[in-house]
């Protein structure tokens, strides 16, 4: 398996993973433009082949903090250790330009992503009413890297 940086000619193949694997609904351009805000932000795991099966996404909040946008792996590739491998990848690459705290959001409901994180020292710190599209609450996570 392979991590590199997010390249154009991902796209389609990340939005399938997306759409698969999200319940939030986004346009395929999105990749585009969270690229085009913070290059270095945007990874892709590969299978041994070379095609992509998951990402993580993320955009500068300012010079210090980073928010996760989207993370998804194809479910097939789910409980591999790849999830935990572009989040380790994508903490390096946060420390290396100068980001000191990281949050994203995630449904209350989905305890599975929420237990991930907090495993890799993730702590849930506030809870967002009405955050998603469909009305739904989100959970806030954060981490200060040392």
């Amino acid at each position: 398996m392979m991590i590199r940086e997010y390249d154009e000619r991902d796209s389609g193949r990340l939005y399938e993973i997306l759409c698969s694997s999200l319940d939030e609904s986004y346009r395929e351009e999105t990749f585009f433009c969270f690229h085009e805000l913070w290059p270095r932000g945007q990874l892709v795991v590969c299978d041994f082949s070379g095609r992509p099966v998951g990402f993580l996404s993320s955009s500068k909040a300012d010079g210090s903090h980073a928010r996760i946008l989207m993370f998804a792996v194809e479910r097939n590739y789910r409980s591999m250790g790849l999830g935990s491998k572009l989040l380790i990848q994508f903490r390096r690459v946060a420390m290396m330009n100068g980001i000191t705290h990281i949050s994203l959001e995630v449904r209350p409901s989905n305890m599975r992503a929420i237990n991930f994180y907090k495993r890799h020292g993730f702590v849930p710190t506030e809870v967002l009413k009405n955050y998603y599209n469909d009305g739904g609450d989100a959970v806030k996570m954060d981490i200060l890297l040392n």
